[in-house]
C-alpha cells in the first residue's frame, strides 16, 4: 500500500490523503484531480520518481522537482567516491568544488543567474568528474525546466520538505503496525490531518 498526500505548502496544511495499492499514473492523476477540483492549483512539487513527469504534463500543471532530493541523489554518489582510495586528494577536492558549483545553480531565485551558472559549468564540462558529468547530462539538462520552476514564482516551493516533515510527524510506521485495513488507516490519517490543520491555521 502507498500513501498519497497533497499538501498546501503556502498554508502548511494537508489538503487530502489516500491509500492506494499501487502508485499508478491513473491512481495518482485521479487523486490530484479530485483533490483539487474547483480549488486553485499553482504547481506541484514532487520527488524524482519518473512517472510524475507525464502525470503533471497530462494534468497541465507546473511541475517542480524537489531540489533537496536532487542534492541527495548526487551527494550519495559523490560521498561514495570520496571514500574511495582510488582518487587522489586533488581529485577529491575537484569533485567537491564541482559538486558545489552544481548546487549553486539552484541556490538562487533568479532564472538568469541560474542559466549563467549552468552555462559557465558547461563550458568547463570536460574537466568535470565523470560521476557529475552523468548527472548533468542525464538529469540536470534533461529536467532543467522542472528543476527551476520555483524561480518563476516565489510561491512555488523548491523542495518537498514540508510534506516530508508532515510524514515524520504523523508516524507512518505506527500506522502500519496499528491499522490493518485501509479504512482504519484513512480514519487515523483524517484525525491527524484535522489536528494538524487546526494547529497550523490558528498560528
Amino acid at each position: 500500500m502507498y500513501r498519497l498526500t497533497l499538501y498546501d505548502q503556502i498554508r502548511n496544511i494537508p489538503v487530502a490523503e489516500q491509500i492506494v495499492p499501487k502508485r499508478t499514473p491513473t491512481a495518482i492523476t485521479t487523486f490530484i484531480q479530485e483533490s483539487t477540483h474547483k480549488k486553485p492549483l499553482i504547481s506541484i512539487t514532487t520527488d524524482h520518481m519518473p512517472l510524475y513527469k507525464n502525470i503533471m504534463d497530462n494534468i497541465g500543471v507546473k511541475h517542480q522537482l524537489c531540489i533537496f532530493h536532487l542534492f541527495k541523489m548526487m551527494g550519495d554518489k559523490v560521498y561514495k567516491k570520496l571514500r574511495s582510495k582510488k582518487l587522489t586528494e586533488r581529485e577529491k577536492i575537484s569533485l567537491c568544488l564541482y559538486f558545489t558549483d552544481i548546487k549553486n545553480i539552484f541556490r538562487t531565485y533568479d532564472l538568469k543567474t541560474s542559466n549563467q551558472r549552468l552555462n559557465k559549468l558547461l563550458n568547463d564540462f570536460d574537466r568535470i568528474p565523470r560521476v557529475l558529468q552523468r548527472f548533468i547530462k542525464q538529469k540536470i539538462i534533461l529536467d532543467y525546466k522542472r528543476l527551476t520552476t520555483f524561480m518563476e514564482n516565489t510561491k512555488i516551493p523548491r523542495t518537498s520538505n514540508t510534506v516530508e516533515n508532515y510524514y515524520r510527524q504523523t508516524e507512518p510506521e505506527q500506522i502500519k503496525k496499528k491499522y490493518k485495513t485501509i479504512t482504519g488507516i484513512l480514519t487515523y490519517l483524517h484525525y491527524k490531518m484535522k489536528n494538524w490543520t487546526q494547529k497550523h491555521i490558528t498560528k
